[in-house]
């Protein structure tokens, strides 16, 4: 009787007859009995072919026989395994992806773990079997895992393999390796290949197709280095934040995209805040000297050829070197034990201040967007009130005192004026902070996976061989180079955004007031001095304890209220 089974563990067909299935998948058993630790099953997609007994688990009996079911992770997948299959993604952002960090076994604990595509993905607390042998006359030549699999975080086979040296290291010597070298300044540093330049996202435009049917932003994209124009969706950030996150996430933070919108996706104010923090985005991958030169981002910022952009998209999404097999192409200088120690000692103070930085990022975040909608609504209400009161006290004195109207039109322009700075002061500290919570969320996982690979590395070098002990001091100071290197660069770009934020800030502050204030001077003087304007009345009668020397209106009119030059201390 044919039943129901899901998959525990990826299988990679390599020979005709043999059906590829996912950790997850659903298949339907039709023969069970096909001999030698095999089983005949039919996929989610409908293909019939062997897999091993050993990689699937009874669910239930299949009621009316028929096919697969088809699960949520195959149903994200699928939809989002086209590039080019447009009527497979909505119109803008609304995509499903499979976690790129589930390439590794998911984490019971903060952190992220990689796993080598050609290695088999593990999630339960079971050790990752060997397929049964072959059925007569198939190949014997496929690939497995042998890291064993246990309960907790930083245990996964990838993490074995990578630390005992399984993990395949043969691009570490070819074009594909990245360099790590010791800073003058002391510390460690990225050694970029292609650089500097910057990249410019330009203004959005609607475009649309199938007949006006299916409409979508696109944003312009030129790189300094061609100053080719190439025309880039938000979902096509979409696709490339996944690709980045999944070949270098372990060891560098991806700075965040802007959020996803559900609804209003076309309104002018929600595209420009996209367009920058989009620019944003690119800015920061164009100054980090790996990302700058992968392959994956040159080819998202330059190619314009429609048939070439698919071919890399494939390129890149079969890119063997992700995760824990992209850390085997990161070359790094040999160190010393008390190097090991700074090294561990610096992350552990890092990792302590990340939690306070989290917190604070998160804060000023929500500060400055109260901030931004403050001045664009009340204080632009509050102003406009107030000119809306003095317009109505001139109205109710017959027009006969001509300052109330002045000063209530000068009052609703200063509205304005409130609504307009937001975007000058307020919003650039909300896109920094949108940076920086996206960026601490990606250290929690550099940190989670660092912890695990020093785990492991412990753990065999107590009680593996001396081939193992020898190849897990190499990958775990080779890893903590790269995150030393990581760090290094991190809190260099942050002391720069966080001061020339706050420069910023105070400058627009600054010129804010003083506009304000230039304003109010020359609504004075028009009002009671200037040309057009009304004679200045004389001042009320004195208190007793009032200056006897009055101002007449030859002086300054400001000057009304008596010397001021003495009132407040001079700043030191």
């Amino acid at each position: 009787m044919a039943y129901q089974a899901r998959v525990l563990y990826d299988f990679q067909a390599v020979s005709p007859g043999e059906l590829a299935v996912n950790e997850g998948d659903v298949v339907t058993v039709t023969d069970p009995d096909v001999g030698q630790g095999w089983c005949q099953a039919t996929g989610p997609s409908g293909t019939v072919g062997v897999v091993p007994e050993a990689y699937i688990e009874k669910i239930g009996d299949v009621v009316g026989g028929g096919g697969g079911v088809l699960t949520q992770s195959q149903t994200i997948s699928q939809s989002s395994s086209g590039w080019d299959d447009e009527d497979r993604w909505s119109s803008e952002d609304e995509h499903n992806y499979e976690d790129p960090a589930e390439l590794g076994v998911q984490p019971k604990g903060p952190g992220i773990t990689y796993a080598d595509p050609q290695l088999s993905r593990v999630k339960t607390s079971k050790d990752p079997v060997a397929p049964p042998p072959r059925p007569a006359g198939k190949p014997t030549n496929y690939t497995f895992s042998l890291g064993k699999m246990a309960g907790g975080w930083g245990k996964s086979a990838a993490v074995t393999d990578y630390v005992t040296g399984m993990t395949d290291s043969a691009a570490t010597l070819g074009s594909h390796a990245v360099l790590v070298t010791e800073a003058s300044q002391g510390g460690y540093q990225w050694q970029g290949k292609f650089g500097p330049y910057t990249c410019t996202i330009g203004t959005a435009k609607k475009s649309s197709k199938l007949g006006g049917i299916k409409q979508f932003i696109a944003y312009q994209v030129t790189p300094s280095y061609s100053n080719i124009q190439v025309s880039r969706r938000y979902k096509h950030f979409d696709w490339l934040y996944h690709v980045l996150v999944k070949k270098f996430g372990g060891v560098i933070a991806i700075p965040p995209l802007p959020e996803k919108q559900v609804a209003g996706r076309f309104d002018e104010d929600l595209i420009e805040h996209r367009r920058i923090e989009l620019q944003s985005f690119t800015d920061r991958i164009c100054r980090h000297p790996v990302l700058a030169g992968s392959e994956v981002w040159k080819h998202f910022v330059s190619e314009t050829d429609e048939k070439k952009w698919t071919k890399g998209k494939r390129s890149a999404e079969s890119d063997p070197l992700v995760g824990t097999a992209f850390l085997t192409t990161v070359q790094a200088p040999s160190i010393l034990v008390n190097t090991e120690l700074a090294i561990d000692e610096d992350i552990g103070v890092f990792s302590k201040e990340l939690a306070k930085l989290e917190t604070a990022v998160k804060t000023m975040h929500s500060v400055a967007n109260d901030q931004a909608a403050k001045y664009r609504g009340d204080m632009k209400k509050d102003c406009r009130d107030i000119g809306k009161g003095f317009k109505q006290l001139g109205a109710a004195t017959g027009g006969r005192v001509n300052c109330l109207e002045k000063i209530g039109a000068a009052y609703e322009d200063l509205g304005s004026d409130w609504e307009s700075q937001a975007t000058r002061d307020w919003e650039p500290m909300v896109h920094t902070m949108h940076d920086y919570r996206g960026l601490s969320e990606g250290w929690d996982k550099i940190l989670g996976f660092y912890s695990s690979v020093r785990e492991k590395g412990k753990e065999i070098i107590d009680q593996g061989g001396e081939k193992e002990k020898d190849a897990a001091v190499a990958r775990v100071n080779t890893y903590r180079v790269g995150v030393a290197a990581e760090l290094g660069f991190f809190r260099q770009e942050m002391a720069a955004d966080f001061n020339y934020g706050c420069q910023s800030f105070l400058v627009e502050q600054i010129k804010f007031h003083r506009q304000m204030a230039d304003k109010l001077e020359a609504l004075y003087r028009n009002c009671w001095d200037g040309e057009g304007g009304e004679s200045m009345p004389p001042p009320p009668p004195q208190a007793a304890t009032a200056p006897s020397t009055l101002p007449t209106s030859a002086r300054d009119p400001l000057a009304a209220w008596g010397d001021s030059s003495e009132t407040y201390e001079e700043m030191p």
